[in-house]
């Protein structure tokens, strides 16, 4: 029959509400999202005398499944078998909520009710049920449960596609011929893949059995930054397998990583649930007194690993592993081996955080250390100042950068008063007699940092920061207090007036050949 194409079109940019009005029109469930009210329709108004059962699809030939899939608005592109299967989770499901996130909630009755409509191997655990349910999943994803866009903006017409009606009622004899040739030939189309994969996955199999290590620790990285319920991500994770040569081209191979994965995901979760917990039997008890003891030998091992490997964490991971099971640690306990990996990727951690610092954190890291030395000291009201510069480090940071390319380089007194005077003008307060030192000592060691400055012109520290004149008044007195005590007399204002008056006769001496040096500068520039 040939399909009512502007029926289709308007159901293909309808919006939800026009589609319930439809669908109480024809008196047809009008319950579910847009788009399975949408392949609702399509399929009882459009495809009324289609046989979309599971069993009509199988018996569809290629040509017959690629058509429906036009007419439903999604990919019609693949093999026979993914074109059914296309079509089938398409009408019958969400994909909001049959998706990989949503199938470990599933039981195994569930999985293996999908996988007999898949048309997949039944048999094995709820793990390989799941890994076998999300390949197709994962190979399917966004290809069904919505309408292509064009079709839906109406920038693309309905196909002109006939499709044809199950003809099975109504000429038994040949109907039963061409069943039966069908049905033959259903197992041709299905049978040959898992034929193609035995032949190579023997060999790929056996090789993902002697790297289980490896596959082990690689897992656990995943699931260190990886997004385990991201269909996405985990495809991802199972290409970067594959450029290690694990035979990832085969579905056995996929699914058994698959299920791997699934189990490391529980193992996991025990092994965090046991983590602060107490012993639940006297083995974990033994097992976490030996692994307290042997825990400063494995760290001193785990740095010479870390070393060795480079970048190869993974590697490392199984080598560190390895010698926590040589030195007599029972791994078979989630409380032994969640702790022995979270040692180890508390190292990763702590190395990689040591490597990665950038040079701009790690210099304004070292101003600070100059803002808040010997920080006991330090009055309230310097601390605040002190804060406001510490939060504000990048604008302080630029401000000195400018006022020293400004001056070619240079960070004399002239700059620091420059610098003082601008952020006092800012209302920082830089002129505080506790603040002023450190804060061009800090700026001192960002021109150094930035290469404007040799760190022997950065600005030191005075040995005292907080000496008022009170401050300074009892110190005083304290020395003349130990003066006495050793039995000298400490000295008066008049025992030190006279050198006080030779000084100032050798200061005006200064300041007179100072002015006669100007003078005949000034002279020499004139004949010039």
């Amino acid at each position: 029959m040939d399909v009512d194409r502007e029926l289709l079109e308007t159901l293909y940019q309808s919006r939800l509400e026009d589609l319930r009005g439809i669908a109480e029109q024809h008196d047809l469930l009008k319950s579910g999202n847009v788009e399975q009210l949408r392949a609702r329709l399509i399929a009882a108004l459009v495809l009324a005398d289609v046989d979309l059962s599971l069993d009509g699809l199988r018996a569809n030939p290629e040509k017959g499944l690629s058509d429906l899939l036009k007419v439903f608005g999604i990919k019609s592109s693949g093999s026979k078998k993914q074109k059914w299967q296309r079509l089938w989770l398409h009408l019958n499901h969400d994909p909001k909520k049959l998706n990989a996130e949503a199938l470990p909630e599933m039981n195994r009755d569930e999985l293996h009710a999908l996988c007999v409509s898949l048309n997949l191997q039944r048999s094995g655990s709820k793990n390989q049920l799941l890994g076998r349910v999300a390949g197709v999943l994962g190979t399917e994803d966004g290809s069904w449960g919505r309408v292509k866009k064009s079709l839906r903006q109406g920038k693309r017409g309905a196909p002109t596609v006939a499709v044809a009606a199950e003809p099975a009622p109504v000429t038994e004899a040949p109907v039963v011929e061409e069943v039966e040739v069908a049905e033959e030939t259903e197992p041709v189309d299905t049978d040959p893949a898992p034929v193609t994969v035995d032949e190579g996955s023997g060999a790929s199999m056996l090789e993902l059995e002697a790297r289980r290590a490896e596959l082990t620790s690689q897992l656990r990285e995943f699931l260190l930054v990886g997004r385990q319920h991201d269909e996405m991500d985990i495809a991802a994770f199972i290409d970067d397998l594959g450029r290690l040569g694990f035979g990832i081209q085969h579905t056995e191979v996929r699914e058994h990583i698959l299920a791997e994965l699934t189990d490391m995901i529980s193992l996991r979760g025990e092994e965090e649930a046991t983590s602060g917990a107490q012993p639940g039997s006297w083995r974990e008890r033994r097992a976490l007194n030996d692994l307290e003891g042997a825990r400063a030998g494995l760290l001193d091992t785990l740095d010479v690993i870390l070393d060795r490997a480079g970048g190869d964490i993974a590697r490392a991971r199984m080598e560190f592993e390895l010698s926590a099971s040589e030195a007599g640690l029972d791994l078979d306990l989630p409380a032994i081996s969640g702790r022995i990996h979270g040692l180890f990727d508390l190292q990763v951690s702590l190395k990689a955080s040591e490597h990665e610092m950038d040079p701009v954190t790690a210099r304004r890291q070292r101003a600070l250390e100059q803002l808040y030395r010997g920080g006991i000291d330090i009055t309230p009201e310097a601390i605040a100042v002190l804060e406001r510069i510490e939060n504000q480090m990048e604008a302080f940071e630029r401000v000195v950068e400018t006022i020293i390319r400004r001056a070619d380089g240079a960070f004399t007194p002239v700059e620091h008063a420059l610098l003082i005077r601008f952020l006092e003008r800012r209302g920082w307060n830089s002129d505080h007699p506790e603040v002023r030192p450190r804060l061009l000592a800090a700026a001192g060691v960002l021109a150094a940092e930035m290469g404007y400055i040799d760190a022997e012109y950065i600005p030191a520290l005075p040995t005292s920061l907080s000496l008022d004149s009170d401050q300074v008044s009892g110190v005083v007195e304290s020395m003349r207090d130990v003066l006495r005590d050793m039995g000298r007399e400490p000295p008066s204002l008049a025992s030190v007036s006279e050198p006080m008056d030779e000084q100032a006769d050798i200061d005006r001496v200064k300041d007179k050949l100072d002015s006669a040096d100007e003078m005949l500068r000034r002279l020499s520039g004139g004949s010039d």
